[in-house]
């Protein structure tokens, strides 16, 4: 393993690039991501050892010569059994722009991502594919460290051929019929009440007689899919939105009360905890940066 190319696990799954991103990790942070959709594509490779995932509602088992496509929109997290371990995996995000600029070149080649909902989310190649997706990962994070005048272009060629061998295996893969939980659709309409109400004072024993659940069979069911306890996601999204209105410009203070913080105290020990820095100090962070041209440096961190 190359540790010059592991990146710092990025927390937000955000993009802040306008064409594509890569990361390189080797850690647990996987155990810590509950479950999120984003708007962009994410290819996921493994590495080494057995990682099963959350995508749509339907499980898939994630090992070495497979890989998982999550398309935009697609709740997905992933669900690690037993003791926290460090995963050794490349992430790839591809924004749906970029990746629809490239129809007019190669329209037959890329159709069939339009469907990637239909055919199930794990992609199985065969073993010289598989070989060959893998070194085009491993040419993208040596551009992303090389980064000269030349890497725009040539990371550019690289996806191409990425998304064009993908393409190849999405159209001749056999229809996969998603099985989804038996208790998704039930834990998701709760996910989306806390979603849209954390400003509020809610907490589980609101939930459980709003959605008429069992408080133990609540916590129990939403936990194994959600990956959190419906108190630690409501504090983990109060403060994912605390932190992206301090980025944006808001006030220490106000960013904690608007999203449902009534002690700053308890906001800031939450806050720091989660993210490693003080409320003011990404603030004062976010004061220095200037917004990333398109086409400019890659990131690694939030």
């Amino acid at each position: 393993m190359d540790l010059l190319s592991i990146s710092a696990f990025n927390i937000l799954q955000e993009m802040r690039r306008d064409d594509i991103e890569i990361y390189h990790y080797f850690d647990p942070a996987p155990c810590g991501v509950t479950l999120h959709a984003h708007g962009f594509y994410e290819l996921y490779c493994l590495l080494d050892g057995k990682m099963n995932y959350l995508v749509a509602g339907s499980r898939c088992t994630l090992t070495p010569g497979n890989m998982l496509l999550i398309a935009p929109g697609e709740m997905h997290r992933p669900d690690i059994d037993g003791p926290p371990q460090n995963f050794d995996r490349i992430v790839l995000w591809m924004n749906p722009r970029f990746v629809a600029s490239l129809y007019g070149l190669f329209p037959q080649a890329l159709q069939a991502f339009d469907g990637t909902r239909q055919g199930g989310h794990l992609i199985a190649p065969d073993e010289k594919t598989y070989r060959i997706l893998l070194n085009l990962l491993q040419s993208l994070l040596y551009e992303k460290e090389r980064e000269d005048a030349d890497s725009p272009y040539l990371y550019h060629l690289i996806v191409t051929q990425l998304l064009i061998h993908l393409s190849r295996i999405l159209r001749h893969r056999p229809h996969q019929a998603s099985k989804p939980d038996q208790r998704y659709s039930e834990i998701m309409k709760v996910y989306e009440y806390v979603n849209a109400n954390y400003q509020a004072r809610i907490s589980v024993n609101h939930l459980s007689e709003h959605f008429f659940m069992d408080r133990n069979t609540l916590t129990r069911q939403f936990r194994r899919i959600i990956g959190l306890t419906p108190g630690e996601y409501i504090r983990r999204k109060r403060l994912q939105e605390a932190y992206r209105l301090i980025r944006q410009g808001s006030g220490v203070l106000d960013a904690g009360y608007q999203c449902g913080f009534a002690d700053y105290s308890a906001f800031y020990r939450a806050f720091r905890q989660v993210y490693g820095v003080a409320p003011s100090q990404l603030a004062g962070q976010a004061q220095k940066e200037a917004p990333l041209p398109a086409g400019g440096p890659w990131e690694d961190t939030e």
